[in-house]
């Protein structure tokens, strides 16, 4: 697959000095480079990868084309969003096709039930469904929204954490197991968490409504597949003046005082690798968190509360993905057992 970037050779390498070095090149790693570039800095985005994408990548086995993780977009197809005007704002051209139904989940009793794109037929069925829960759930999603609403003020807006109030320190869990009895309800409510990479009793209400109720703003797929739209916002960079260095781990984020001033680049060719010595004063890391703070920087350089806060993260859980070429399966067969089991 051709890509419709030019990035730099591994032999050539990056300039010696830049404004700002992106370290991954993900998709807020490229839209954040794009930006930066389109405001006149000098941007190097490093990829340790021979790819951009990150987990919006793709890659070919045996004649197939997969998807590395993400399968949908959220808001990035609709105009009206903030991440649909930014991307307008990039130039981006990608079309983008309407995920409907939204979700399809298969229940441990056989049942199934699709979630369609707009909210109020999703409501609907909902309440059809569990006619005994119709209070619970429309005070369920009076809640969801209400969390939404002054979550987009807290975490867009600058607003602080102030107007969450009491919903700040709600897991899923704990919402559910207020407001409902029906145990089917509760796991059809909670089969998108393991998206989020923790159970309910670890996920926060807040997040978890903001990411549900936007949903339904619309959820889209790239035509031409992920790597089409991760190339794309790669090929605006470069045209921006960015340069992209694939195959390119960074070794170290180099710090004189309390300031940054460069980083240490693996670069060349395979059998001629080499680390080289960029100059920068600005760093944006989408690096693993304690991989930047351990690492990348060392925790010598960093204030000692700050590192202790990292290393007390806990890890979310992770996904283990298995990727499965189908032949000879009729469309119908695949269109009744595809989803979440």
């Amino acid at each position: 697959m051709k890509r419709p970037f030019r990035g730099l050779g591994r032999g050539a390498g990056p300039r010696r000095c830049y404004d700002v070095l992106v370290i991954g090149s993900g998709i807020g790693g490229l839209t954040c480079a794009n930006l930066l570039a389109r405001a006149g800095l000098s941007v190097l985005l490093a990829e340790q990868h021979y790819v951009v994408g990150g987990y919006c990548s793709s890659f070919r086995r045996g004649g197939y084309v997969f998807d590395a993780a993400s399968h949908f977009y959220p808001l990035l197809g609709n105009p009206a969003t903030l991440t649909g005007r930014l991307l307008a704002d990039l130039g981006v051209a990608t079309k983008w096709v309407k995920m409907d139904p939204v979700d399809q989940f298969h229940l441990p009793d056989g049942t199934h039930f699709a979630v369609p794109a707009e909210f109020d037929p999703y409501l609907a069925r909902l309440k059809a469904e569990f006619p005994g829960e119709v209070a619970a759930i429309d005070e369920f999603f009076r809640l969801a929204r209400q969390a939404y609403l002054l979550g987009l003020l807290c975490y867009f807006r600058g607003r602080g954490p102030g107007p969450l109030g009491p919903l700040a320190g709600l897991t899923v869990r704990a919402v559910l197991d207020r407001l409902f009895r029906d145990p089917r309800l509760k796991l059809l409510l909670t089969a998108d968490c393991p998206h989020w990479g923790s159970p309910p009793s670890r996920t926060s209400f807040v997040f978890d409504s903001m990411l549900r109720i936007s949903y339904f703003l619309g959820n889209y797929y790239p035509c031409g597949g992920s790597q089409a739209f991760a190339d794309e916002l790669a090929q605006r960079f470069e045209e921006a003046g960015g340069d992209i260095l694939l195959c390119a781990p960074v070794k170290r984020i180099l710090v004189r005082g309390d300031k940054v001033c460069g980083a240490v680049v693996e670069t060349g060719h395979a059998r001629a690798r080499r680390d080289q010595e960029v100059r920068t004063t600005a760093v944006v890391s989408n690096a693993d968190m304690l991989q930047t703070v351990e690492q990348l920087l060392g925790p010598e350089v960093l204030p000692p509360e700050y590192v202790a806060r990292a290393r007390r993260l806990r890890p979310s859980f992770p996904c283990f993905l298995t990727h499965l070429g189908v032949r000879d399966v009729p469309a119908e067969v695949l269109s009744r057992v595809h989803g979440y089991h």
